[in-house]
């Protein structure tokens, strides 16, 4: 018996059992579709999360005080300066850009609406570090920062609490009841690490410090942060052992001693965010792995009793001439035929709730040849590693005894 007879003798029995066949392919199609929107999701949310991080910076590091409360240990304070970001910057030669950073929360006010998020004192070299765009206006530059000028370029998300749809550059706020000049907003990077990186605003540090209270009470030249971008195709662990070892030094930190500070590499966070990804893709793989095993043991009990339910017609085809490969090929075939239908229709199920997913979530839908050959691939194995003891058994019948099956 030929494949194309084999193949229309399947799609007949199935037809004429579409309701069974549809129920029973149940398990199959959930199981083809977790194992798409499985592959979408993971795809998409590891590529919005690349594109966030270079966004933001993917070659930065990020320098940060260790409070001694936090780490059961008592020690005293070691603080973050303006003297320690020039001596990186001059001794650390693969930073190619550096910032310093202070922050804090206050009310800013525009007409009738006010919002209150973060602000950020920084240095014009911010842009430079983390690749700052904007969609309106323009960033902080050296001469807002020598002159502490009154100005300020909001977040997305503030400049539409602010102002709705209308035009924030050269408007006046008042931020902390400081008169303020819009120059600027951020375009919009979204959420990273759980965090709006669009509820922000940013000020030159010279103002933060003359004019804006800081969210804990600092000395004059300290600082929260130091943010560094680092030399393309430099050693990154080479560099933050080199800035941690001037800090030591610079500390009087001894050998044995910890740390008191810490070196952020935003890299760190994509790979927390693959493995977490990784865990999770193997727990729902195990999930359509184990729907696909119910769908195959549903094809099987299916199978059999279609074998049981055909035995006076296996009987009739032996006797007149059908060989056992030829019921063998027959019976397969249904079986793989079943599979792949369930197959393609957990496909269209997977990559819909795949789109939705991707829609709901803001990131990147993403479906690749290579998932939906695993997906087909699945669901045809399914069928033959499932079909094939039903086929066997239909293939030993033994011709006079199926003749008299009744």
């Amino acid at each position: 018996m030929t494949l194309g007879a084999c193949l229309r003798e399947a799609i007949t029995a199935l037809r004429l059992n579409a309701l069974r066949s549809g129920l029973t392919a149940i398990g199959v199609i959930i199981g083809v579709a977790g194992i798409i929107v499985l592959s979408a999701a993971g795809g998409g949310a590891n590529r919005k999360i690349e594109q966030q991080i270079n966004a933001l910076g993917s070659d930065t590091l990020i320098i940060a005080p260790v409070k001694m409360e936090n780490t059961g240990q008592r020690g005293p304070v070691v603080l973050l300066t303006d003297d320690d970001a020039k001596a990186i910057a001059e001794r650390v030669p693969e930073i190619v850009h550096i910032t310093r950073e202070v922050d804090g929360n206050v009310t800013i006010v525009a007409g009738n609406a006010s919002w209150t998020p973060e602000y950020w004192g920084v240095d014009a070299s911010y842009a430079d570090v983390f690749n700052v765009k904007t969609s309106e206006g323009r960033f902080l530059d050296e001469r807002d920062v020598r002159s502490a000028a009154k100005v300020i370029v909001l977040g997305a998300t503030v400049a539409e609490k602010l102002f709705g749809g209308a035009q924030p550059v050269d408007q006046i706020v008042r931020m902390g009841g400081v008169p303020m000049r819009v120059i600027g907003v951020r375009s919009t990077l979204g959420f990273v690490g759980g965090q709006n990186q669009d509820n922000h605003v940013f000020v030159p540090i010279t103002t933060a410090r003359s004019r804006l209270p800081q969210k804990e009470k600092i000395a004059p030249r300290q600082l929260n942060l130091i943010d560094m971008k680092v030399l393309a195709g430099a050693d990154r662990a080479a560099v933050k052992e080199a800035i941690l070892a001037l800090l030591r030094e610079r500390k009087h930190i001894r050998d044995g001693e910890q740390d008191r500070f810490d070196v952020f590499d935003p890299t760190q966070f994509v790979e927390l965010m693959n493995a977490t990804h990784g865990t999770l893709s193997l727990l729902l793989g195990a999930t359509a792995a184990i729907s696909l095993l119910v769908g195959g043991v549903g094809i099987m009990n299916i199978m059999l009793v279609s074998v049981t339910e055909r035995t006076s017609e296996i009987g009739l085809r032996m006797a007149v001439g059908a060989r056992k490969r030829d019921i063998l090929a027959q019976f397969l075939t249904e079986a793989v035929a079943l599979c792949l239908a369930a197959g393609i229709a957990g496909l269209a199920l997977g990559a819909a709730g795949a789109y939705a997913t991707a829609a709901a979530a803001g990131w990147p839908f993403i479906v690749g040849p290579q998932s939906v050959a695993l997906a087909l691939a699945a669901s045809v194995g399914v069928g033959v590693a499932f079909g094939y003891v039903p086929a066997r058994r239909a293939a030993s019948l033994n011709p006079i005894d199926a003749l008299r099956h009744e």
